[in-house]
Formats: structure tokens, C-alpha cells, sequence
């Protein structure tokens, strides 16, 4: 899932919307505006049917909302960094640095949404009860089924459902691995998931063609979220004990910074062996690194005249890590910033002893996997 629209903060939480958010919004205001509102109540206007269907929606967008935070705020108060939360077609996705600590943490970490959604569904159904006002009963009745349907739905014991990861939680528990814990939960989460493309596939052929593709769109989503949780704890557990050091090259090629970008293309990255370089002063240090990606932001008229300096990433900027790291945080920081490379440094950080690179790690990964570690 790429990046979304950033919309604010809550509660010092980053707040963003995914672009496939917008389609789900219409989804939900188009089928409330043309067919339950007008089901239940007749005699509204065209504009009025649409009017409280988009209201709903936007409802909705905050319950979900809700839901999230309620992930993230359990998750800062276990000491967890909380990056962001992104609402996006399938609901919402709640970053969090790190994984929890304990089984403990994992499962209240978890379960704090599906019972923030229970709870509100439950009020909003009870208030539902007592509202006379045959619009506001509109928004507030289905707002409260859809919360109730979310809380439930979430506590499937499958991963990446918030039920698996409680499954986890208790799997940890027991096994004290957290890792077979992972691998468990997302067979689990896979099997679900099948269930449900089948019981969409059901539905669509038999009775609701909408309702089933929909219900098979969201297991084939699960589905692919279980294989890709498994297959992490699989890297995770290949690179158990590996460090930075293991898959350290210790003579990456460099440049200075003074280099104009037409000497940098002609004599080294024409070669084809290299596309990534330290940059580093005449003394040594480190003042950035340069890659093809960087080269190629710039026009080609331009080369001869601009330098290294005017189009490396620049040290302030820079991913480092050190060589006693574990290599799998290397490789999920490779991973987050979206770079091909990182400098490994010691002492001030200003000296660079090589390089680390997402197609070393690979090959090391590889390696290991077929010597069966």
C-alpha cells in the first residue's frame, strides 16, 4: 500500500487516506442512497437519500478512525513508536515501528479495536432505539450494525485479522517462539481467506453478485496479507542471529564530491558493475551517497557542468547503520525508506567501514535458505 493523503494528527498520530479510500466512500453512499435508505424509508427526497447516505459514510470514516486509534494508543502506552495510521479500501492500517515486546502487549494491542468498534456499535444501536427522528435514525442504525459487523469480523482468528494476532499472542504464549507463533496464525488467516473467496464466489453466483465479488475481493486480500506475514517470519527466522557485519561489503566504490556527474556516468556507472557510491571528503568521512536514481533526476545538457555535491543524497539526509545491527532491521529499514543501499559507520557515524545493500542481503538470504539455515 503506497502513501496516502496526509489529513492531520489526532492525538500527536499522523492521519493520512489512501487514494482506494475514496472508492469504498462512494461504494458505501452509493448502495445507502439507492437502495437501503429508499427501503426502509419511503417518501424522501432524491437529494435527501443522498444527502444522509454521505453523512453515514463519512460516519463510517471515523469509526474506522476510532478503531485504529484505538491500536495505536494501547500501542504508545506500551512504549511503542506509533508512525501513522492510513484508512485505505479495506479499512485502515495502523504503522507501528516495532513489533510488541511480549504476548502480553501483542494481544491487548490487538484486541483494543475489534472491542472499541463492539462498543460503539452497541451504544449507537442503543441510542438507535430511542431516536424518533427517522433521519438521524438512518445514519445512527446502520452506523451501529456496521461497527458491530467490524468489531466481529475483526476478531477472526486469522492473520493479519486483529483475531489473529491475538491467536498469536496466545500461541507466543505457549510455544515461546514468536516467529512459529506468526507462521501458525497466518496458515490460520489463510484458511479463512479461502473461505471467504469461497463463500463470496457462492454468493455472487446464487444471490448477490455486488455483495459476493465484494466478499471475495476481501479474502483475496487477507489471503495475500497471510502469504506475505508468512513469508516475513520465514526472512526473520533464516536471518536469526546474522548481523550488518555478515553481509558487510568492505570495499564499496566511492566518489568525491567535487566529481563532476559527467565523470561520475563516463568512468563509473557506464561500466554497469556499480550503481550506487559512497560519497566521501578528501579526509575520508562521509558526506553522502550518489546512485544512478539521483543522476538521472538531472537533465543530460546539465551533467557537465554539476557535481557530485548538487545531486547526492546528502549525509543529514542519510539511512546509516551500524555493523552489529541485526540484518533483518537493516533490511526493513531498506524497505521503509524505499533505497537500494545503506552506509555502515562506527565511532561518530562520520566514517564509513563499507556498505550494506538490499541485493547483498538477498544473496546471503538465498545462500542460507538452500543451505537449509
Amino acid at each position: 500500500m503506497g502513501p496516502g493523503w496526509k489529513v492531520g494528527r489526532l492525538a500527536g498520530i499522523e492521519i493520512a487516506i489512501h487514494p482506494s479510500w475514496l472508492i469504498i466512500a462512494f461504494l458505501i453512499t452509493y448502495s445507502l442512497a439507492v437502495a437501503r435508505f429508499p427501503e426502509q424509508f419511503e417518501g424522501w427526497s432524491t437529494a435527501l437519500y443522498w444527502a444522509v447516505a454521505a453523512a453515514t459514510a463519512a460516519f463510517f470514516f471515523a469509526s474506522v478512525l476510532a478503531h485504529e486509534l484505538s491500536h495505536a494508543i494501547v500501542a504508545r502506552r506500551f512504549g511503542l513508536k506509533v508512525e501513522g495510521i492510513t484508512l485505505f479500501i479495506f479499512g485502515g492500517a495502523t504503522s507501528i515501528d516495532s513489533d510488541s515486546r511480549t504476548p502480553r502487549e501483542e494481544a491487548l494491542i490487538a484486541v483494543a479495536g475489534p472491542v472499541t468498534s463492539l462498543a460503539l456499535g452497541l451504544l449507537l444501536m442503543g441510542v438507535d432505539f430511542v431516536v424518533v427522528q427517522p433521519h438521524l435514525g438512518a445514519l445512527i442504525g446502520w452506523l451501529g450494525f456496521i461497527n458491530v459487523l467490524l468489531g466481529l469480523f475483526n476478531l477472526i482468528p486469522g492473520f493479519p485479522m486483529d483475531g489473529g494476532r491475538v491467536l498469536r499472542a496466545i500461541i507466543w504464549k505457549v510455544r515461546g517462539d514468536r516467529l512459529a507463533a506468526t507462521r501458525n496464525a497466518a496458515t490460520v488467516g489463510r484458511f479463512f481467506a479461502y473461505g471467504l473467496i469461497g463463500l463470496g464466489v457462492f454468493l455472487a453466483l446464487s444471490m448477490d453478485i455486488f455483495s459476493g465479488l465484494w466478499l471475495a475481493l476481501i479474502g483475496w486480500f487477507l489471503s495475500n496479507a497471510a502469504e506475505a506475514t508468512a513469508a516475513q517470519a520465514g526472512v526473520e527466522r533464516t536471518l536469526a542471529g546474522v548481523r550488518v557485519r555478515d553481509a558487510l561489503e568492505t570495499e564499496p566504490p566511492s566518489v568525491s564530491p567535487n566529481e563532476t556527474v559527467a565523470e561520475l556516468v563516463n568512468a563509473r556507472l557506464l561500466r554497469g558493475e556499480d550503481r550506487a557510491f559512497l560519497v566521501r571528503h578528501g579526509d575520508g568521512g562521509l558526506a553522502g551517497i550518489v546512485t544512478l536514481t539521483d543522476v538521472r533526476r538531472l537533465a543530460r545538457e546539465q551533467w557537465d557542468g554539476a557535481r557530485v555535491t548538487d545531486v547526492m543524497t546528502r549525509y543529514d539526509e542519510l539511512a546509516t547503520t551500524r555493523p552489529d545491527v541485526p540484518l533483518i532491521d537493516a533490511l526493513k529499514l531498506l524497505q521503509e525508506r524505499d533505497v537500494g543501499q545503506l552506509p555502515v559507520v562506527e565511532d561518530d557515524g562520520r566514517n564509513p567501514i563499507g556498505m550494506v545493500s538490499r541485493r547483498g542481503i538477498l544473496r546471503l538470504l538465498e545462500a542460507r535458505m538452500k543451505l537449509g539455515f
